[in-house]
């Protein structure tokens, strides 16, 4: 036996009036249009502006300006010219015939040994082989004073120009190393020669005797011969 259902369809066509009413539906607020002042403020906050291109640095000021030199590359340059300031060779002023005298010895050592010995060498053995006789002829210099005056009438600090018959000649003096010359220099004071030139000149004077009085002797032969030459042209 089937069962009938509680409700009838003709009863449900009247449910409507049973529900409470729907609600109204929500009001839509009315779109204002937006004002163009506003338009263009959004669109350029939406796309930017490019930023400006940098402006190339200007090149004048470097080219102007000199580059500034390392402090090393300037010792390096400087170096070689503080060494040949203080490796240069020292020299010494003698007469033209004790020049040809040491010039002569040197070259005849050369031709017989192969090897002569330098300028400086030639000073230094000469005033070591006449130290005595060196000292004392300085010293009787700087002590000879006119008899009975009561002044000495000389300055023996200040170096005594020599007179020459010709101008000195410059010798270097090769082979001498620095402490040799500071003692050079030391013994022209002590022994009041006034200067190294006179120390080394009477030196090499006395050192070169033989060469110097042959150097006299050719020179006598050969002005004898000019002078017969001459008689004879006449």
């Amino acid at each position: 036996m089937s069962r009938k259902g509680a409700f009838k369809s003709d009863d449900l066509d009247d449910i409507d009036d049973l529900l409470p009413p729907p609600p109204p539906p929500a009001a839509v607020p009315p779109t204002l249009p937006t004002p163009p002042a506003v338009v263009e403020t959004l669109r350029a906050v939406e796309t930017p502006e490019p930023a400006p291109a940098p402006k190339p640095a200007r090149k004048t000021a470097a080219r102007s300006a000199p580059a500034a030199e390392p402090a090393a590359s300037k010792r390096t340059r400087q170096a070689p010219a503080r060494a040949r300031a203080t490796q240069s060779t020292p020299e010494a002023h003698v007469a033209s015939v004790v020049a040809d005298a040491l010039r002569r010895l040197t070259h005849a050592e050369k031709q017989q040994r192969g090897r002569g010995r330098s300028y400086g060498e030639v000073v230094l053995d000469a005033i070591e082989q006449f130290e005595t006789e060196l000292r004392e002829h300085f010293t009787e210099q700087v002590e000879a004073k006119p008899k009975g005056r009561l002044f000495q009438r000389v300055d023996s600090s200040r170096p005594r120009r020599r007179r020459h018959a010709e101008p000195p000649v410059k010798i270097p003096l090769a082979g001498i190393i620095s402490t040799d010359v500071e003692s050079l220099d030391l013994l022209a004071d002590e022994w009041h020669a006034g200067s190294r030139s006179a120390l080394v000149d009477q030196a090499l004077r006395l050192y070169l005797a033989e060469e110097i009085a042959a150097l006299a002797s050719e020179a006598e032969e050969s002005a004898d011969e000019g002078d017969l030459e001459a008689e004879a042209a006449v």
